[in-house]
């Protein structure tokens, strides 16, 4: 059970290290304060995959293949169909840190639109890798999940620079302009394809 528990934690931030350290010999580094800031929002990313209950592709073939998949899957095209407020509230605030974390951490960010799009596309994985687990893949997370990025970016973009600005110099120095994407693509990637439960049966 503690192995089901750690591997996830591994394969989240386990990828950024290595591309961090990748980087390194290529001498390309950051600040302490910059990864500190990268591993904080991995730890959250892993936080979001436990708390939707992804699937990988070894639940993809376990039910026989992806086709096999769609045709059992509980899947949600009409919107606004979700029972009660307290879901589309859910939705929102689950990727409101995203939202906040993408302009406060990497300055190439700070632009609504990359971080909807960011906030969006992450919510699609999320979506599909929960296809094979039987949980509602539903266009209402879609929308709110990146509501809630849109309002976590106008969060930073109202106190983010006034009361949360102390070392920014150090905090932003980047790897490159698509630091934060391959860092969601690794752990997107990573643990869809690489966790599998039934080995720890």
């Amino acid at each position: 059970m503690i192995f089901m528990m750690i591997i996830p934690i591994i394969l989240t931030i386990v990828p950024v290290m290595l591309y961090q350290a990748g980087m390194l010999l290529c001498k390309k580094k950051s600040t302490v304060t910059h990864y500190v800031w990268t591993w904080i929002m991995m730890i959250y990313i892993w936080l979001v995959f436990s708390v939707t209950g992804i699937g990988s592709m070894w639940d993809i073939i376990s039910k026989g293949g992806l086709i096999a998949t769609f045709q059992q899957a509980n899947i949600g095209f009409i919107p606004f169909q979700s029972d009660g407020l307290f879901t589309y509230c859910m939705n929102i605030i689950m990727l409101m840190p995203l939202g906040f974390l993408l302009p406060y951490v990497w300055k190439n960010f700070r632009n609504p639109i990359k971080v909807a799009l960011t906030g969006f596309l992450f919510s699609v994985f999320i979506e599909f890798a929960q296809l094979p687990t039987n949980r509602l893949a539903d266009v209402d997370d879609l929308m709110m999940n990146t509501v809630g990025a849109i309002l976590g970016f106008v969060i930073w973009k109202i106190i983010g620079n006034y009361f949360f600005n102390k070392k920014e110099q150090q905090r932003t120095i980047s790897l490159g302009n698509s630091e934060p994407v391959i860092y969601l693509m690794l752990a997107c990637i990573c643990n869809f394809t690489l966790y599998n439960w039934t080995w720890f049966i």
